[in-house]
């Protein structure tokens, strides 16, 4: 089973709304300096996603934190983030015990046919050798290079622009389905919001 997340900017806006179906679920905001705010309607619950990963900034990374709304700070604009929920870190990410990558090369796929498709695959890296992803470092050129051959199961695509009336498209199996908006988010500010 799988679900699909469309994301579209709004012309002459720095906002962009998430859809599921017909329906608007989120909105992604600008936010100060290089951070975005995530905005779920059904609930109001907001997170702040910055590309500051392990207190530096990183390509390819993304921080999501819970915002914490405080009436005194909502005249100010100022807002204060409390716990991390979820980190995509050099294409990178963990859940459930599990390694995942964005822009992945899937199993399955020729180099021919994944470097001319306009798809991202999200993969599912079932060999990972890391325990952790602060084991992964960016500066180092040999550890990123392996990085990049990983090869994994395909769980997920992004295709598309924003901007464009299709939008970004994000379509996930099931096993993503609670960390889906975080995906579809950070796929769209990666990839596609141009």
């Amino acid at each position: 089973m799988s679900f699909e997340f469309v994301i579209k900017k709004r012309l002459k806006d720095s906002e962009a709304i998430i859809f599921s179906g017909k329906q608007e679920i989120a909105k992604i905001k600008k936010h100060e300096g290089f951070s975005f705010k995530l905005i779920r309607y059904k609930d109001k619950q907001e997170w702040m996603l910055s590309n500051i990963v392990d207190g530096q900034r990183r390509p390819f990374s993304y921080a999501v934190r819970k915002a914490i709304n405080n009436s005194s700070h909502h005249e100010t604009g100022e807002i204060h983030t409390g716990e991390e929920v979820f980190v995509v870190r050099e294409q990178l990410f963990k859940h459930k015990g599990k390694f995942y990558m964005l822009a992945s090369h899937p199993e399955g796929k020729s180099w021919i046919d994944y470097v001319n498709s306009s798809t991202r695959y999200i993969s599912r890296l079932d060999n990972f050798p890391y325990p952790n992803l602060s084991d992964v470092d960016h500066g180092h050129y040999t550890l990123r290079h392996k990085i990049k051959r990983f090869r994994g199961t395909s769980v997920g695509e992004a295709s598309g622009l924003g901007q464009h009336e299709g939008g970004h498209r994000v379509r996930l199996d099931n096993e993503l389905a609670d960390i889906g908006l975080f995906i579809a988010t950070i796929s769209y500010l990666l990839y596609a919001s141009g």
